[in-house]
């Protein structure tokens, strides 16, 4: 016969004092505090990688736009130029659209990029049309409105995906909350004349820019202008720069950020160069998605608001290649290929890269 089972009286686990419930939590939130950087710096590392991709989708799109046209396209146009203008009609007067826009076929966009007009005005229009419709400035706007084209935009990009275009588009009370993508990158025009003042660089193509808004160059692969930039350029493709990043905020010496001084705040549909369709130096034009290198990488810090002399403010010329990137910024050289520039690059080999002819080579390794 089984013996009746034991009736042990069961004695709980004595609860947590304090300190050990503190010691608990003061364990868990250093494991935090380590953990906590391991994942920010995976995170960035993908929004790094996410970033070269979409740059690298942008330098098979200039390279099929060069083999569709036999050359690469504008920077920027002061205004719609043929055979990118419509053939027939009187043009308006206005700036013409950017290269962002003449590559929207090669970066599955064409549905879009088949509904825009270019008859003169297309990145932004003279205020006597600015409440019509007939104009290609608020006609492509509305073809593009809240259409977020992740290809343009960096990950690490904290600005918002659209902007509002209303302050270069049109002034319509229908059109006024009209939003289109705001890109992450900008076209390099070429970079300064005597860029660190000591004479080891020169550019003869250097000229002063919107309402004395900085100096503009078009020495770059993606200048103002119609010039007909070919890849068979003299220092060839994988010493030469053509796109590179305008992702971060700039800051005045106040500590103020300013989001809209860059070449990128008013949408990806403002142009702006020149008018005329020779080599000369660049005449009265804005720098809309499209820069010319004058500054160090991510000197983004200390700015006064001066942009005549600086050439860094609204709608300037010379905003520094920045991003939020640690230690430095993307880049897509003119092979495809794309490489990452650190803040410590000087001035004379960053001015060489962003130059298609001046003889130098740039070791990036």
């Amino acid at each position: 016969m089984k013996p009746p089972p034991s009736h042990r009286r069961h004695v709980g686990r004595p609860a947590f004092t304090l300190i050990e419930l503190l010691v608990v939590i003061a364990i868990i939130a250093i494991l935090i505090g380590l953990l906590l950087p391991a994942v920010q710096k995976v995170r960035e590392a993908a929004a790094r990688m996410k970033c070269q991709n979409n740059l690298k989708q942008l330098g098979i799109a200039l390279h099929s736009y060069h083999d569709a046209n036999g050359y690469l396209p504008p920077g920027g146009f002061g205004q719609d130029l043929k055979p990118i203008g419509n053939p027939s009609g009187a043009f308006k007067p206005g700036d013409g659209s950017t290269w962002l826009v003449f590559i929207l076929p090669y970066v599955e966009q064409s549905a879009m990029y088949n509904r825009m007009t270019f008859l003169g005005d297309s990145g932004w229009n003279d205020p006597a049309d600015q409440n019509t419709m007939t104009t290609s400035a608020n006609n492509n706007a509305v073809v593009a409105r809240d259409a977020v084209l992740n290809v343009f935009r960096c990950p690490s990009d904290s600005k918002q995906p659209l902007t509002n275009c209303q302050w270069r588009m049109n002034t319509a009370s229908s059109l006024n909350a009209v939003n289109v993508t705001r890109s992450s990158y900008v076209g390099i025009a070429g970079a300064v004349n005597n860029i660190d003042n000591t004479g080891a660089f020169t550019e003869t193509r250097s000229s002063a820019g919107w309402s004395g808004a900085g100096l503009m160059s078009s020495g770059g692969v993606l200048p103002p202008g119609f010039r007909r930039v070919q890849l068979s350029m003299p220092d060839g493709t994988s010493n030469t720069m053509a796109v590179s990043e305008e992702a971060g905020l700039i800051y005045e010496n106040t500590g103020a950020s300013h989001d809209d001084w860059s070449a990128t705040a008013g949408g990806f549909l403002s142009g702006g160069g020149e008018t005329g369709t020779t080599n000369s130096a660049p005449g009265d034009c804005r720098g809309f998605n499209f820069t010319t290198v004058r500054y160090r990488i991510n000197q983004n810090k200390g700015w006064a608001n001066d942009k005549a002399n600086t050439g860094v403010g609204s709608e300037s010329a010379n905003i520094p290649l920045n991003s939020n990137h640690t230690g430095g910024v993307n880049a897509l050289l003119a092979d495809g290929s794309v490489r990452f520039l650190r803040d410590s690059t000087a001035l004379v080999p960053l001015a060489r890269l962003a130059t298609r002819d001046d003889g130098g080579v740039f070791n990036l390794d």
